[in-house]
């Protein structure tokens, strides 16, 4: 998976972002385009290769039991060309699963922008335990996420505390990745609680051991994007990656 995130962030270098997405979406990908969650090969299908070279490169990743779902997630550069200098900056975070042809094809992509320059360093694999849920079980992933977002609209802070598991990584605009105890209370403390989610889709792993939820917020009449990855541990599903775009 690792290597399939690096594979592709050097194709993307190589011949352009549009020939990278192509060719690493898996067919019902979503991306986002103006707060709206869409099918990333039509998006990519219908759009002209633009100049400029996007890069990126994983910093962190997990992977679900089976070895066969898992997310990246690291810094990202912009460059209008390979001579000039870095012109934006921000952090991704890639759902990746092997599909039927058994190759690694990534089912969600969603990034913040505005995030302080970092220097390249080795990728840090988060190993938290995971535990299947039933099978019969499913319905306790939307019932956890509803559940975060009337505890966030009360008390982020109460949120944060119940359902942000200990191993856990939050990207927000402007911010570098919170991933130490310190970092993430200072992210929380200014999270407004006026936010308001929707949500929008979800998947899971195979093992039921992970998943993803996306959807919409609305602060101040302006609408974005979020994403949770979820994570199932011995006291049920634990938030193990948020992107919030407000």
């Amino acid at each position: 998976m690792i290597n399939a995130e690096k594979s592709f962030a050097a194709y993307s270098v190589a011949h352009s972002t549009k020939e990278a997405f192509l060719h690493y979406l898996d067919s019902n990908g979503i991306v986002f385009d103006q707060a709206k969650a869409v099918n990333g090969m039509q998006l990519w299908n219908a759009r002209e290769i633009r100049p400029g070279i996007l890069n990126w490169w994983p910093e962190y990743a997990e992977i679900s039991s089976s070895n066969d779902f898992g997310y990246t997630a690291g810094p990202w550069a912009f460059q209008p060309t390979k001579n000039d200098t870095v012109v934006a900056r921000g952090q991704y975070t890639t759902v990746w699963h092997i599909n039927k042809n058994g190759e690694w094809k990534f089912l969600i992509d969603l990034g913040v922008g505005n995030a302080p320059a970092h220097s390249l360093k080795d990728v840090t694999q988060l190993t938290a335990d995971k535990k299947s849920i039933n099978k019969k079980d499913t319905s306790s992933l939307i019932v956890a996420e509803k559940d975060f977002i009337e505890l966030f609209n009360r008390n982020p802070a109460e949120a944060y505390k119940k359902y942000l598991s200990k191993q856990s990584l939050l990207n927000r605009m402007a911010h570098a990745p919170a991933i130490t105890p310190d970092d993430q209370r200072a992210v929380i403390s200014s999270t407004l609680s006026s936010i308001q989610f929707t949500i929008d889709g979800w998947n899971m792993a195979p093992a039921m051991d992970m998943a993803y939820i996306y959807g919409r917020t609305i602060l101040n009449g302006k609408t974005e994007n979020y994403q949770h990855i979820w994570r199932h541990e011995k006291d049920g599903w634990k938030i193990a990656l948020e992107v919030l775009r407000q």
